[in-house]
This record gives C-alpha cells, sequence and structure tokens, in this order.
C-alpha cells in the first residue's frame, strides 16, 4: 500500500491526542437515516447551492428536468431515492457516480476541484472549453465533458482504503482572526495537493474541508498571544465520502518539519503563510491572524474506504 500525500514520510505513524470534537461536526458526518425531505434540500444545496422553496412534487420535478431531461412518474419517495443514489452513489456499485464524474472531469481539466454548487461547476467548464455555457439536461452535459477527457466517457473506480493518521496538507479558504472568530463559526479550507492511495486518487486538489471554532481566547498578562482552536472536521473526498481529520502528533510534526523557522505556532497549529507572508505577520499586536491561503497539516482520524478515480493520464 502506497499513500501519496503532502508529506508521505509520516503518513502512518503513531496518532497522537485529538483536538476537542465540535458536537455538530460530528453529528453531520456520522451516517443516519435521512428523509425523504432532507435527501430533497441536500440535493438541492448539492446542485445549486441553496435549499428551494415549494412543494416536494414540484422540486422533485424541477431537480429531475434539470438532472435527466425528463421528469419520471415512479411514485415520489422513490424518485427521490433514485436521483440521490444518481447523484452520490451508492456502496458496491463499481461505477462512478454524478459528483465523482464532476470532480474527475474537472481534476483532469485544470489538475484541482473547484467545490460549490455542481451546476455551477457544469457551467464553467463549458465556458473555459467552448466559451458558452451548454444547453440541456446536467447528466447530458457531463457526459459530454466526460468523453473529452475519459475514454467512452467512462471514469474508472476503484474502491480503496485511506489508511489512519494518513496526513493532509490543507489551505485555508478564509480569513481567521482571534479579533473576530467566536466558538461555532465555520472554518472553510481546501486540500493543497492531491491525496493518492497506490494510483486512485482519493482527495484531489481542491476538495472542500469544513471544520469549526471551538475556542478563542484573547491576549492574556505576561505577554500571551490570543490563541484559536479549531475542529478541523472532515474533508469531502473525491466520491463525496465524508474523511474525519484531526490535528494530531502526526499532522503537527508534518508542519513543523516543513515550516521550520518559517511558521507560526497558532492553537496548536504550525501554520505557513501564503506567499511573501513570514511567521512572525500571524501575530499582530498580540492578536492571532490566519489570512486565507494559509496552509498547515492535519491527519486522518480512522480508515475510511473511498470509491476513488483509477488515475490512468491524460489522454
Amino acid at each position: 500500500l502506497t499513500v501519496t500525500s503532502a508529506f508521505p514520510g509520516v503518513a502512518l505513524a503513531a496518532a497522537g491526542d485529538e483536538i476537542s470534537a465540535s458536537a455538530a461536526i460530528e453529528a453531520s458526518a456520522a451516517p443516519k437515516t435521512m428523509s425523504a425531505s432532507e435527501k430533497m434540500g441536500a440535493l438541492e444545496v448539492t446542485l445549486y447551492g441553496t435549499e428551494q422553496a415549494g412543494a416536494l412534487v414540484s422540486r422533485m420535478d424541477s431537480l429531475e428536468d434539470d438532472v435527466y431531461g425528463t421528469i419520471t412518474t415512479d411514485p415520489i419517495l422513490n424518485r427521490v431515492d433514485n436521483l440521490y443514489d444518481y447523484i452520490n452513489g451508492y456502496a458496491g456499485s463499481g461505477e462512478a457516480s454524478f459528483l465523482t464524474k464532476l470532480n474527475a472531469v474537472e481534476w483532469q481539466f485544470t489538475e484541482s476541484t473547484a467545490g460549490g454548487p455542481a451546476k455551477s461547476r457544469i457551467e464553467a467548464l463549458e465556458t473555459m472549453l467552448n466559451g458558452e455555457v451548454g444547453a440541456g439536461s446536467l447528466a447530458g452535459r457531463l457526459e459530454a465533458l466526460a468523453n473529452l477527457v475519459f475514454q467512452d466517457g467512462i471514469v474508472v473506480v476503484e474502491t480503496v482504503t485511506l489508511p489512519k493518521d494518513s496526513v493532509i496538507k490543507l489551505e485555508f479558504a478564509e480569513d481567521l482572526s482571534s479579533k473576530t472568530a467566536k466558538a461555532g463559526d465555520v472554518v472553510k479550507y481546501k486540500v493543497a495537493d492531491n491525496v493518492f492511495v497506490n494510483d486512485v486518487l482519493v482527495l484531489p486538489k481542491g476538495a472542500e474541508g469544513v471544520g469549526k471554532v471551538t475556542k478563542v481566547v484573547g491576549p492574556r498578562m505576561f505577554g500571551q498571544d490570543a490563541r484559536i482552536d479549531v475542529d478541523f472536521g472532515f474533508i469531502y473526498a473525491i466520491d463525496n465520502t465524508r474523511v474525519k481529520v484531526f490535528l494530531g502528533d502526526v499532522a503537527k510534526q508534518a508542519a513543523e518539519t516543513v515550516a521550520g523557522a518559517a511558521g507560526a505556532a497558532i492553537g496548536g497549529m504550525v501554520v505557513l503563510g501564503p506567499v511573501g507572508i513570514i511567521g512572525g505577520a500571524f501575530v499582530t499586536g498580540k492578536s492571532v491572524n490566519i489570512p486565507a491561503g494559509s496552509t498547515t497539516f492535519v491527519q486522518v482520524k480512522a480508515d475510511t474506504d473511498i470509491q476513488g478515480m483509477v488515475y490512468q493520464g491524460s489522454n
């Protein structure tokens, strides 16, 4: 087994203590039975970025028309389940889901994934390639894009295990400051480097991560700087699996090794600034500021099965 990540030399070392978990993140990452309404809302957020208003049936009609280009006649609960499985995939299918295929196509074109609403991502790819947004169903338009980079438009997938304690390099997507942050705030970040298990891509560069601020401590007596503690929650893998990650000893070791004297220790993290910003810029007047683009490292909480893309190079 070979895990290729931002810091493979410590990918399988022993784990350290985990930071305090955010109950909200743990709950959202845990498997649960979803109602039809919850699945509908999740589909709308995945495709459009926000949950839509209106009656369940009319919303389902709109979703099917957008995705399939037609409206099916099955019972409404079956329709919701079928579309949810088509978009997200299901264990043992052996085929790439809509989201896996979109991530794979986007990665083949740009060597990263953008995140955000699926419809907008398809439109961005079409505009990049053709200068205009395409017409027709989202499924058909994604197939057309896939045919440009994969033989017969088929994304070859394989289920592999991303080992516990694999080290992931991440990049903060937004500024984070002890002057404005408070416990419970969402922390958005993305994967900074591709992660493969053997020749299978499991975490593409740009994959989105979601965490939370767990504690903010202001400047203290005797010259002690402010502190921000973060629960890094989970990262969306190429197949949309939620990979739970945390800031443990292995991740800290990786960050310290890479950072040397250029990193800043912030709330247990060693953070490297964006290009042109040195570590000292993070601490200003005893406050703590982490600019967007800053990087650090986390590690995988437990062995995680992912249906990844078998890398075959560019066509």
